[in-house]
């Protein structure tokens, strides 16, 4: 005869399984920052219409800027110090373009990118990155998936590259308007928005 779970053990092994399984989500920070070049800044978008303002209004909490125009993954990793000085729980890493831009070997990317992940994850913080999903992207494109999986945590995928190939969603060649940071500020929600849930279970 097949056997039943206690309905008490069963409630809790599903909301076991609907929660993501995501490292430092008992953070004592209390602020989300978001870190990255030109596209965090929101170059290219009017003000507030960068996608860290876009989020902290769907959100209903503040969202940290720290983005930087022009800004390489390794130049990111060099302000680690400062974004960790906001006391963050939750920082989304959305690096990478610059590098592709400069020819940065993807090697040295990752190992920035690495570098950044790293000293988050000691300081107890959730990353999320996100994806460099540019065209012609070669061997940065697998650069997100790798670190994604080795790190157990969660990618926004897609979003960058269906904006660079888009033309009603940039104001130049690289930087979305305020459609394109309507569209990955849509994103980047749908990614956290489960984590900052399961955040307030724990």
């Amino acid at each position: 005869m097949r056997k039943t779970l206690p309905l008490p053990l069963l409630l809790i092994l599903l909301l076991a399984a609907c929660r993501p399984d995501v490292a430092n989500l008992d953070s004592p920070g209390r602020t989300i920052v978001c870190l990255g070049d030109s596209i965090t800044a929101g170059v290219g978008s009017g003000p507030g219409q960068s996608y860290p303002d876009l989020l902290a209004a769907r959100l209903g909490t503040e969202v940290i800027n720290a983005g930087v125009s022009g800004e390489t993954a390794a130049e990111g990793f060099a302000r680690v110090d400062q974004v960790l000085a906001e006391n963050p729980w939750l920082v989304i890493v959305e690096l990478g373009g610059n590098d592709l831009l400069r020819r940065v070997p993807p090697e040295q990317t990752e190992l920035a990118l690495r570098g950044i992940l790293d000293r988050l994850v000691a300081a107890r913080v959730v990353p999320v990155l996100v994806e460099l999903d540019a065209p012609f992207g070669g061997r940065y494109l697998e650069i997100y998936e790798r670190l994604g999986d080795e790190y157990g945590i969660p990618v926004v995928e897609d979003a960058i590259g269906e904006i660079l190939r888009d033309r009603e969603l940039k104001s130049d060649s690289i930087h979305p308007n305020a459609e394109g940071q309507k569209v990955l500020a849509e994103a980047i929600a749908e990614e956290i928005e489960p984590l900052i849930k399961a955040r307030r279970k724990a």
